[in-house]
């Protein structure tokens, strides 16, 4: 097994417990302080975590005040793991777990009419998962013209992502072989919930 830290908010310094193994791929640490630097505060705000995995960003959320968080993992092993580490943290009330694949959870959230200001996304590398989950998105709508959406993707992926139609491209940093970007939709004015630095 092995130990996460998490970096930021009222459990910054507490460690989530996860597997290891040859497939899962964790966020380091570097890597997720960017992300909530980039984003600034989410107090308050509804988060989705697609291709959830270890559950990393839905906790370093919530330590950060995020209000509530949905996590979509197909993975049964990751799903315990979640479960198991959100009872640990004293978390469970404030999380909605899916096990369920990600192209049919967004249909399946989009029925019961959910919404959410900040939707992550880390998939596996080099599968093509992003350019059809932004498809997805648009077609069943689950967020609102402040909603910001971050993805996690190598480097190698750069010119395939840079397809995702339809969505304003607010920031993009890399750290080593990962790419961190933040879209948000087109079009939106120039109020906004997060204060996103560039």
């Amino acid at each position: 097994m092995i130990r996460i830290k998490i970096t930021g908010g009222n459990l910054k310094g507490r460690a989530i417990t996860v597997p290891e193994n040859d497939v899962a791929r964790y966020t380091s640490s570097k890597v997720r302080e960017a992300i909530f630097a980039m984003t600034g505060d989410v107090t308050g705000l509804r988060t989705l975590d697609l291709f959830a995995g270890s559950g990393s960003f839905t906790i370093e959320s919530l330590s950060r005040g995020a209000a509530t968080a949905t996590c979509v993992e197909k993975d049964k092993q990751m799903v315990n793991t979640l479960k198991t580490n959100f009872s640990t943290l004293s978390l469970e009330k404030n999380c909605f777990v899916l096990n369920m694949d990600v192209r049919y959870a967004i249909p399946f959230l989009y029925k019961r009419a959910l919404n959410y200001d900040i939707i992550f996304m880390d998939p596996p590398y080099e599968q093509e998962f992003i350019p059809e989950t932004m498809a997805l998105l648009q077609k069943y709508v689950i967020y609102h013209k402040d909603t910001v959406f971050i993805l996690e993707y190598s480097k190698r992926e750069s010119p395939l992502v840079s397809l995702t139609d339809g969505w304003n491209k607010r920031a993009t940093r890399r750290y080593g072989d990962t790419v961190i970007s933040i879209l948000d939709m087109p079009d939106r004015g120039e109020e906004r919930q997060l204060r996103i630095m560039n």
